[in-house]
């Protein structure tokens, strides 16, 4: 297989390094705005360019499949052209700056029937996500009463230059950026989900675009709360996923990452128990599972190489998936817009 990857960013990096360690791949090409970047794929050296190249510019008759790794503003179109050109396409999360360009993606989608086409939501597959999830239900700690999710960072000296700040740019702030992550974990555990209300605010950075989160919902049609706050001012990095059931909770803390700023990953498991079968009123004997290897990403392109290979649809980040959490996004920012963003004073 060939593979061209757009954009040699964070995320570029690590979809490149995890290409190049596979064996069915033979060759990388990559493609990214910087001229001082210069990568050394398989078939030799590499001088990115544009991402907005003419259509002469890419041997597409040779890609056998797309990276899109790009920052927002460009991700729609470039996943639109990749899915007509070539048709297997790979897209990190989100899909798109706002609904209407998820929609292009969809319809491009649509009319490729025959094509293969992920996100990258590789949160579903942490070890701490993928071991909360098979103790849930029947043998396990029974069906879930609701759901809780904090994730955010502390946004470092230079956020305000970064292009996740810019509405322009990213299409919105920390609920497009990490809050879709957790809003499609929301989905794995709960399945359909509906925005009950949602506050959203700037309440540091001054960015145009919230720095803070507050997001209400309700699964549908059993109607199971979850509730998510996203933020970029929480100052130490955080991952916490709380599921409370019937027979007990899980905790899914700490997340497995380059930076290891989120510190180690683990969950905590706790079995119900009332005063008279425990020791300690309301403090039930826990069980906590470390994890030290993340290998969520190399099973995300493990999973879309195998369907591209074997010419069927992904059955992880699917354009279902997709379109559900872009909903939820779509509804709690139609929500919050009857209210005033919160600017800080200066």
């Amino acid at each position: 297989m060939k593979c061209l990857v757009f954009g040699f960013g964070y995320m570029g990096k690590i979809r490149y390094q995890i290409l190049q360690n596979r064996p069915e791949v033979r060759g990388i090409i990559v493609v990214d705005p910087d001229p001082t970047v210069k990568v050394r794929a398989r078939e030799g050296e590499i001088t990115p360019t544009s991402f907005l190249l003419p259509s002469d510019a890419i041997p597409w008759d040779e890609v056998d499949a797309v990276f899109i790794c790009t920052p927002n503003h460009v991700t729609a179109e470039l996943c639109v052209d990749a899915l007509r050109r070539c048709g297997r396409v790979f897209c990190e999360k989100p899909p798109g700056r706002n609904w209407e360009e998820f929609c292009l993606i969809e319809e491009a989608a649509m009319k490729r029937p025959d094509g293969t086409l992920a996100f990258g939501f590789n949160h579903r597959l942490h070890p701490s996500v993928q071991a909360a999830k098979a103790l849930i239900g029947e043998g396990g700690l029974g069906r879930v009463l609701y759901v809780k999710g904090t994730y955010g960072k502390s946004g470092g000296v230079r956020y305000r230059e970064n292009w996740r700040a810019r509405r322009e740019l990213a299409g919105g702030g920390i609920l497009l950026d990490q809050g879709s992550h957790m809003l499609d974990l929301f989905h794995r555990f709960l399945g359909p989900l509906a925005v009950v209300d949602a506050v959203l605010a700037d309440a540091f950075w001054g960015c145009g675009v919230e720095d803070n989160a507050f997001v209400l919902l309700r699964s549908e049609p059993e109607g199971i709360p979850a509730f998510l706050h996203s933020s970029s001012t929480l100052w130490k990095h955080t991952f916490r996923l709380e599921i409370g059931c019937h027979d007990g909770y899980l905790i899914a803390s700490g997340l497995l990452s380059k930076t290891g700023s989120y510190g180690r990953e683990q969950l905590v498991i706790g079995k119900r128990q009332f005063e008279d079968e425990a020791q300690a009123l309301g403090n039930p004997r826990e069980e906590i599972i470390h994890f030290d290897r993340d290998e969520s990403w190399e099973k995300e392109i493990h999973e879309f190489l195998s369907a591209v290979q074997e010419k069927r649809p992904a059955t992880h980040g699917t354009l279902e998936e997709a379109r559900r959490v872009m909903q939820m996004i779509r509804d709690a920012y139609a929500l919050a817009d009857r209210r005033p963003l919160e600017v800080p004073s200066p």
